[in-house]
């Protein structure tokens, strides 16, 4: 194990496993955390993972199976005896099962589901007929609901005689109507002190809920956890039907899922489906090649507008020198924005109808931060070049370029967001690309424009050439 990588499982166990000290790891398999366990076996051989695996004792094999990367899933179904893999599916969480099925091939599916029991299948093929990223394909069908007419006496004694372990009863119960219909929770602490125990459900239930729908896609169940701050939330159907439950670490993936994929797009990487060291080689390049091959096509656009200028560049060779300087400050304003923008949009602070009041907001921005840039580059071209016409196309220019910047920062989310993309792919690196040729062409409009009407008009000398 890593140093100071927390784990339930104990020092030894490295030990153990080298040695192939199979007695003394039954013990751990049977007690420790399956998280620690499925991550742990995930880094074996695959022949050394069966062995082990087949170890743990059947009634966590399911817990610990769902903790493991899915490449290894597939090899372990594939290694794994026919029966061991027909109860392993059975005894698996269906939104865990739900999870493994989608990625696989449709071939390798259809295999797998008919290793089911005909209620599993039934439960597995409803779960896959939801769209792809709905909340329909992340929920768990099996819950406890209770009818709101019942006594509390009675839900009480329905627990006992229904629920056949703890892991299948929540803080809750969800309380819902002769029609199925979702009405609203009861904690288990209200049942426990309610008196007197004649009270009926629908007496002391919270009504006060809300519930996810099963269309509803995985980013609004992120936001309503978010917001809301629950464990578990009801899920419904178009009727206010209760069909299933949805948990926080199921949530928890999801919110990394994306996290993760926005912090690649970020930098300008198409999107990986497995970890860094997971992902073939070649499969990297391709993802990462795409994506710089469009960039550094986006660049010849800048030297476009560079060749454009190329009269102003050769008698204002001085100008070249801050080129830098006045190009990277549009881009970097312009991905400070684009990164508000999208965290903005991520968290549903802002919509698409809020694009006008970020680009008011951004207006004033570009100004002031364009202006506290200008002061400093005007400073470092007088220090530098002594020279005051220099100096004020510095200034000018760097005003005008951050501005730019800051306005495409703030809008290009939104119109992505408009068709039906993911904001992030605004990312900084492609910001950058549309900002470069607009700070060129901002740059050497700027000097040609000061050069020609603003220095013969307040007398300034007009450099040449330097």
């Amino acid at each position: 194990m890593t140093e100071g990588k927390q784990s339930s499982l104990p020092q030894e166990f490295e030990l153990w496993l080298s040695s192939k000290n199979y007695k003394a790891m039954r013990p751990v398999l049977k007690s420790a955390e399956p998280a620690d366990i499925g991550e742990r076996l995930a880094e074996l051989p695959i022949a050394e993972l069966v062995v082990i695996f087949r170890l743990i004792p059947r009634v966590r094999r399911a817990q610990v199976f769902a903790y493991v990367p899915f490449e290894r899933q597939e090899e372990l179904l594939e290694a794994l005896p026919e029966a061991v893999v027909s109860t392993l599916l059975n005894d698996m969480e269906p939104d865990d099962r739900t999870r493994l099925l989608e990625d696989l091939p449709f071939e390798i599916r259809s295999q797998i589901l008919l290793k089911l029991s005909p209620e599993e299948r039934s439960m597995a093929w409803q779960l896959l007929s939801y769209a792809e990223d709905s909340v329909g394909r992340l929920m768990n069908p099996e819950f406890i609901a209770v009818r709101g007419e019942l006594k509390v006496s009675e839900a009480l004694e329905f627990i006992r005689w229904t629920v056949r372990n703890s892991e299948e009863l929540h803080s809750f119960l969800f309380v819902i109507d002769p029609d199925g219909k979702y009405k609203g929770e009861v904690s288990l602490a209200s049942l426990i002190l309610a008196d007197p125990p004649t009270l009926t459900l629908d007496q002391i239930m919270d009504t006060a809920t809300v519930a996810l729908s099963v269309t509803d896609d995985k980013g609004a169940a992120v936001d309503f956890f978010r917001k809301y701050d629950k464990a578990f939330s009801p899920v419904v159907d178009a009727d206010g039907v209760l069909v299933g439950v949805l948990t926080a670490d199921d949530v928890f993936d999801i919110a990394e899922d994306e996290a993760t994929e926005d912090i690649q797009q970020f930098g300008g990487t198409a999107i990986l489906e497995d970890s860094y060291f997971e992902t073939p080689m070649h499969v990297l390049l391709r993802k990462r090649a795409g994506w710089l091959c469009v960039l550094f096509v986006s660049a010849f656009f800048t030297q476009t507008a560079m060749k454009y200028y190329d009269q102003a560049i050769q008698e204002l060779r001085f100008l070249i020198y801050f080129v830098p300087l006045v190009v990277s400050s549009g881009g970097n304003s312009g991905s400070q924005t684009s990164s508000l923008v999208i965290r903005g949009l991520a968290l549903r602070e802002m919509e698409l109808k809020d694009w006008w009041r970020v680009f008011g907001r951004e207006i004033v921005m570009g100004l002031v931060l364009g202006l506290i840039l200008g002061s400093i580059g005007f400073a470092r071209a007088i220090i530098w070049d002594r020279d005051l016409t220099v100096a004020i196309i510095v200034g000018l220019a760097l005003v005008g370029v951050v501005l730019f910047g800051s306005v495409v920062g703030a809008l290009m989310p939104f119109a992505i967001k408009r068709m039906k993309m993911d904001p992030a792919v605004s990312s900084s690196p492609f910001i950058a690309s549309v900002v470069d040729v607009a700070g060129i062409a901002i740059y050497f409009s700027t000097a040609i424009w000061v050069m020609h009407y603003v220095a013969p008009l307040i007398g300034l000398d007009v450099p040449s050439g330097k």
